[in-house]
């Protein structure tokens, strides 16, 4: 999972929201990773990321975009990275 992020007001509330509690669980069964997103990068192209902020869920195994996450609710957030564990567990 990575977040691709700028410095303005909006990447500081992603980073503040996805440290909710309601989070922890869901996340302590994913790799995190936070970088900067710089507008036609070799990582924003491989993801097909346009913007930022953007939370990018990848598949490890074949190393592409399983979804992109744009929505700021925590419940969203647990439900697609949740989604994203069982698929890759069924794999």
């Amino acid at each position: 999972m990575v977040l691709f992020m700028d410095a303005g007001a909006k990447s500081k509330t992603w980073s503040e929201m996805l440290g909710d509690k309601d989070l922890d669980e869901t996340f302590s069964k994913v790799s995190y990773a936070a970088v900067l997103f710089e507008k036609g990068s070799d990582e924003a192209k491989k993801y097909g990321v346009t913007t930022a902020p953007v939370l990018v869920l990848i598949d490890p195994t074949e190393n592409k975009s399983l979804k992109t996450i744009t929505s700021t609710a925590v419940k969203t957030i647990k439900t697609e990275v949740e989604n994203a564990v069982k698929k890759l567990t069924k794999k």
